[in-house]
């Protein structure tokens, strides 16, 4: 009996056998399996990494960004094979090699309103101390809240100057009888020319002495007896400046301005919505006593309005383009450019170096402006001396009724010099005082003639700006449109197409995604993997996102 049952643990162990074994090849297929596809997700990063390894060196040299340089993107499906078959040598251990490799999702540095170039941006000030920075913007920021106020309040003395006007004609007929016509526009020029005077000559800060109203032949031609001071002089200056043109009063050599261009077509921005422009302050010759052309001018001023939301978050930006993009005080000769003023440009968007400057002095000039008139026509010492001022210029040509409305004019007409006095000096270099008072005051009816001819000097205040102060607060505004961005794109594009011709910033990738399928053959035809195939292997599709 005990030999009939001999062998049975044999035939139990040897059953066992053939189970474990099984079970154990299965264990080393999918081990093996597993490490194919891990392999082969490895050469797709791999292979990512090796386009992505093409980045624009001229972009990055110049702008610290990473972006795929646009002449390998016809190259991207080919040596992404090539690395792979480099990489998936058949005479390995694993067996397996790629079928298909393809590309989409591709994202360049437009899309998104330019987030991907924003984000390159970050990453590269991310180290950078710039919040500190943002502090010297606070003291502009309230300047530019108050000019809208300025602004208003302006458009609301000339709208009483007018009416007032309008009122004295209805009374006495007709206006400017026995002393030239001044009418609704103003005055005209025969009759101001040839009378135009005040009997006071006090400056702005120093109290009028009241005019007693008997003006002699001589004094007439004067604004003042005592002083000396004539109007027609002071109203022929200002009017000649406006007809020069801003850049000829504010640049020391206009001559010295670039007169660069370039060609606006196919640049970023284009695509985009156009913005309104600031008041062309020079578009003709303004005369300082017409109210309908003042009027005109406030209607078309834009003052510049910037989030704090931008001081917050994106203020690295404003870093960037100083650290990086030159403006009209900090040219950098050394490096070719295709615009010389490029800050100007990221504000202006104009296709000429003098067009953008002279498009950034126009908006100066209106901050400036309104700025000044509001504090000068709220001064209690300015309007006694420009009372008397506008009592001899209405009594001479015998128009009394309007004095307030020349009051208004002369206001205008002053806080506009002292206005061209703050963007000369902004414009070589200086500093001036966000908001004016009494002691940081330059202009006034005695030294208005002298100081507008001789283009300063203009005094110091406790909070003063510089040139770039301004440009940093005119680009605040357009960062949250993301018209800052573009425009950047705009210079990058030109100046790297200076060393290769045809780029383009559109055709520069940040990311792109891979969609590879691979075949893989198994370790044991007799034990193969999950998905096999004919051949005694099975396939793997990988999906993988590139990106800098």
């Amino acid at each position: 009996m005990l030999r009939q049952e001999g062998g049975q643990v044999t035939v139990f162990l040897a059953l066992t056998f053939f189970i474990l074994l099984g079970a154990a090849l299965c264990v080393l297929e999918g081990m093996y399996s597993y490490m194919e596809s891990s392999l082969a997700e490895d050469a797709v990063k791999g292979a990512g990494n090796y386009v992505l390894a093409n980045y624009d060196r001229n972009l990055f040299e110049r702008y610290h960004l990473f972006f795929l340089d646009p002449r390998e993107r016809e190259r991207m499906e080919t040596d992404g094979k090539e690395y792979l078959a480099k990489y998936l040598d058949k005479k390995s251990f694993f067996r397996f090699s790629c079928r298909r490799l393809d590309i989409t999702d591709e994202k360049t540095a437009v899309d998104e309103d330019g987030l991907y170039l924003k984000h390159q941006i970050r990453e590269w000030m991310k180290y950078r101390e710039v919040a500190k920075a943002g502090e010297s913007l606070k003291e502009l920021l309230e300047s530019a809240r108050d000019a809208r106020t300025a602004n208003s309040l302006a458009k609301s003395d000339m709208g009483e100057a007018e009416s007032t006007i309008r009122e004295s004609e209805n009374d006495n007929g007709q206006s400017g009888q026995n002393g030239g016509e001044l009418d609704a526009g103003g005055q005209s020029g025969s009759a101001a020319d040839g009378a135009g005077g005040q009997n006071d000559g006090t400056a702005a800060g120093q109290s009028g002495n009241e005019n007693n109203g008997s003006a002699s032949d001589h004094d007439k031609e004067q604004t003042g007896g005592k002083t000396g001071i004539q109007w027609k002089d002071l109203r022929e200056l200002l009017t000649n400046i406006t007809r020069s043109g801003i850049l000829v009063y504010v640049t020391d050599d206009v001559g010295e301005v670039s007169t660069l261009s370039v060609d606006t077509e196919n640049l970023p921005s284009v695509q985009r919505v156009s913005e309104k422009e600031a008041a062309d302050f020079f578009s003709g010759a303004l005369s300082f006593l017409k109210v309908d052309e003042w009027k005109k001018l406030l209607g078309e001023i834009r003052t510049e309005e910037g989030g704090s939301r931008v001081l917050a978050d994106e203020f690295y930006l404003l870093e960037y383009i100083e650290d990086n993009f030159a403006s009209y005080v900090d040219e950098n000769d050394k490096v070719e450019r295709a615009l010389k003023y490029e800050t100007e440009y990221l504000i202006a968007g104009k296709a000429s170096d003098m067009d953008n400057l002279k498009a950034v002095a126009d908006r100066i000039l209106c901050l400036r402006f309104l700025s000044n008139y509001m504090y000068l026509s709220q001064n209690s010492q300015w309007k006694a001396a420009s009372g008397s001022a506008a009592a001899a210029l209405t009594g001479i040509l015998g128009f009394p009724q309007a004095k307030k409305a020349v009051q208004v004019l002369l206001t205008a007409a002053v806080s506009f010099g002292e206005s061209m006095l703050d963007v000369h000096a902004l414009f070589t270099g200086e500093e001036v005082p966000v908001m004016k008072d009494a002691s940081t005051w330059n202009l006034t009816l005695e030294n208005a003639v002298s100081l507008l001819k001789n283009r300063g000097p203009v005094k110091k205040g406790n909070v003063n700006a510089d040139y770039e102060d301004y440009l940093k607060l005119f680009l605040l505004s357009r960062m949250e449109r993301s018209a800052a961005l573009f425009r950047m794109m705009d210079i990058m594009q030109l100046n790297v197409a200076l060393e290769e011709p045809g780029f383009l910033m559109e055709k520069a990738l940040f990311a792109f995604r891979w969609e590879a399928e691979f075949s893989c053959g198994g370790w044991f035809t007799v034990f193969p993997g999950t998905g096999q195939s004919g051949t005694g292997g099975f396939t793997v599709e990988l999906d993988r996102m590139n990106s800098y």
